[in-house]
């Protein structure tokens, strides 16, 4: 019996140091300045084209030299995900000594404008204000008098419901065909959309302005909208339309 309780514990103690060693051997190959087998040389930016690398880099926190082990891509993503352009990120390990980041940028979808006009800044999917210039461009709906979070990048339109009737515009088959320029959310309750040829629709207030959108889209399926000077919207269940005194085609 003395013996086998020798051997019992001659064999706890041999796992124990194993496991010591094991331990041992994982910190020298995580935290050892001086161990390269795995370290990190090189990152690689892909999908990036308003989001500079350096600026991904940066936030990611890498520094060269730290193992790929100790590395968390989970962590990294999380960092990257700040800047105010991207909207999805995929970090990779590519052994022996590089990371992969692989980046989706958001679209832009608008130029958001001040009431007078003097101020504009570009916003992106999602409602994120990205860049403090506004491009001239026809894919870009005017949105304006449109309240922002705060005025700093990366903040976003503060009313939920501009942000969902820019992307029905953009997003919706039927809509899409009125070229939509510009949406005046200047006073909250009397919205304005104006649409290709100057036509004038009235949306009533932001305020359950959801039901409004589906009956304009159910309204453009039935008639032809360029024949029309406006579409009154505001009072539900009806609209007003008022015909172009002569239609040029």
């Amino acid at each position: 019996m003395k013996k086998e309780g020798r051997s019992w514990r001659k064999s706890a103690i041999q796992v124990i140091a194993l496991g010591g060693v094991l331990i041992t051997a994982a910190c020298i190959v995580l935290y050892t300045p001086w161990f390269h087998l795995l370290d990190l040389r090189e990152v690689s930016i892909l999908g990036n084209r308003h989001a500079g690398a350096e600026e991904i880099v940066s936030l990611s926190g890498l520094t060269s030299g730290r193992s790929l082990l100790a590395v968390s891509p989970r962590r990294i993503a999380d960092r990257v995900l700040d800047h105010r352009w991207i909207k999805s990120v995929r970090v990779t390990r590519d052994f022996p000594h590089g990371l992969v980041i692989r980046v989706t940028e958001r679209d832009a979808i608008a130029r958001a404008l001040s009431p007078t006009g003097d101020e504009c800044c570009l916003v992106a999917e999602g409602g994120v204000v990205v860049e403090r210039t506004c491009p001239e461009a026809a894919s870009l709906i005017e949105i304006v008098g449109a309240r922002r979070t705060s005025d700093a990048l990366g903040a976003r339109l503060a009313d939920a419901p501009v942000l969902h009737l820019v992307e029905t515009l953009l997003s919706n088959d039927t809509l899409r065909t009125l070229n939509a320029r510009r949406v005046d959310v200047s006073d909250p309750t009397s919205v304005v959309l104006i649409a290709e040829d100057e036509l004038r629709i009235l949306l009533g207030g932001l305020e359950g302005i959801a039901p409004r959108l589906d009956a304009l889209v159910a309204l453009c399926r039935t008639i032809d909208a360029r024949d029309y000077e406006s579409i009154d919207l505001r009072f539900g269940g009806e609209a007003t339309l008022v015909p172009r005194k002569a239609v040029v085609r």
